[in-house]
């Protein structure tokens, strides 16, 4: 396995990678409706071309033989505490669970965060995902807090978690 940082050419991959694992990890909390109004709205390909091209914005693609089984965006929102980075994005490909593939991407998560300068990583995680919650806090995240993401038109709650790096 390894990582790389996505480039211009990789934003259909990530989009129709990030359609399949969102609606795959979460297509039984919501609405057919909502669902759809989210995937159109946060993987439409103008979208992530803006993001792909965002100063402060940073696609990583984990891939092995068979291609890409996963990928993180680490994203400094203006508005953000100094010296802080947000883990926006965080998924696998059903078929990378349980082979380490997570570790790996989220190693690589830190690693890109302390080379570019910052101290701290943030991220939200849905309050019923139990499992991300328990891979988050291995690697020392610690709950600050709620706020609702809005997946269509049904909002959901979040917790947000931080870590020093």
């Amino acid at each position: 396995m390894q990582t790389r940082i996505a480039l211009a050419e990789d934003r259909d991959l990530l989009v129709e990678m990030g359609r399949r694992t969102f609606f795959e990890t979460f297509v039984d909390t919501c609405s057919e409706a909502d669902m759809d109004l989210f995937l159109k709205q946060s993987y439409a390909p103008e979208k992530l071309a803006t993001e792909l091209a965002a100063s402060r914005s940073y696609f990583l693609i984990l891939e092995d033989e068979l291609g890409a089984m996963g990928y993180s965006r680490l994203f400094e929102e203006t508005e953000a505490v100094e010296g802080s980075v947000e883990l926006v994005r965080f998924y696998m490909e059903q078929r990378a669970i349980g082979m380490g593939a997570a570790h790996r991407l989220m190693e690589r998560c830190v690693e890109l965060a302390r080379e570019l300068g910052y101290r701290r990583m943030d991220l939200g995680v849905w309050e019923k995902n139990f499992r991300a919650q328990k891979f988050y806090a291995k690697w020392g995240f610690k709950k600050t807090g709620e706020k609702i993401f809005m997946v269509g038109d049904d909002a959901q709650v979040d917790w947000q978690y931080s870590r020093e790096l």
